[in-house]
């Protein structure tokens, strides 16, 4: 029989799949969480750059997950709590995060800390992942982060929204320096003294037309480049 998909679009319902995928940019989350005296985790609201909306998720590695998303310049669309897969076993499993990218790819996420990656949750991983592949879709698993990529992508994500001041002239002066690589020192003395070049680095960085390794810690010997495929 296989697995039963329900989205919400319109109302809750079972999606035909003989219809192709269905209208991602339409899903709203299956379910909206909320915080209780027995819950785990605080429900949080991010602000996301892709959508343009808010997103609400369910934890704060969530909230990783989601950002780490947002940052990927090959992402053009994410929806929280996207699907509720009904298995044949009559298990039901709600997915995290949908991950829409260019050139076609879906991605189903589920978010869990290393620790509380049991046998239950790898049961029902194994499965997802059966069902996503069955209709051509990807599926991951994101666990905990290192503590240098966490805290980088949250400084980074302070600086998502272009700069309100004309910078054009400053990333201009940034990229040049940065052709043939750099310290992220020298580009920080670079400042004239009114923050405008440091807070427009720190955003190339974010949208990928500057890169810089997160997953180490940042010091002012960290090595800065041209980027690859840029957000903006």
């Amino acid at each position: 029989m296989g697995p039963t998909w329900i989205f919400r679009i319109d109302g809750v319902a079972a999606w035909d799949w003989s219809r192709g995928d269905p209208p991602l940019r339409r899903l709203k989350p299956v379910r909206r969480p909320a915080a209780d005296a027995m819950s785990r985790h605080t429900p949080v609201r991010i602000a996301c750059q892709t959508t343009g909306s808010t997103l609400l998720v369910e934890s704060t590695l969530e909230l990783e997950a989601a950002r780490s998303l947002d940052r990927d310049c090959d992402v053009e669309w994410i929806v929280a709590q996207p699907v509720a897969i009904q298995f044949d076993d009559g298990r039901t499993h709600v997915v995290d995060l949908l991950a829409v990218h260019t050139g076609g790819k879906r991605v189903l996420w589920d978010v869990r800390p290393d620790v509380r990656q049991n046998d239950k949750f790898r049961q029902v991983a194994a499965l997802t992942r059966e069902a996503t592949a069955s209709v051509g879709w990807g599926y991951e698993v994101f666990g905990t982060q290192p503590n240098a990529r966490r805290l980088n992508v949250m400084w980074l994500a302070t600086f998502r929204r272009p700069p309100k001041w004309p910078h054009a002239r400053i990333a201009s002066v940034l990229l040049r320096t940065a052709a043939p690589g750099v310290a992220l020192g020298a580009l920080l003395a670079l400042d004239e003294g009114d923050g405008h070049l440091i807070a427009t680095m720190w955003h190339l960085i974010w949208t990928g037309d500057l890169a810089i390794n997160v997953d180490e810690p940042l010091t002012a010997n960290s090595r800065v480049s041209i980027g690859g495929v840029s957000r903006a």
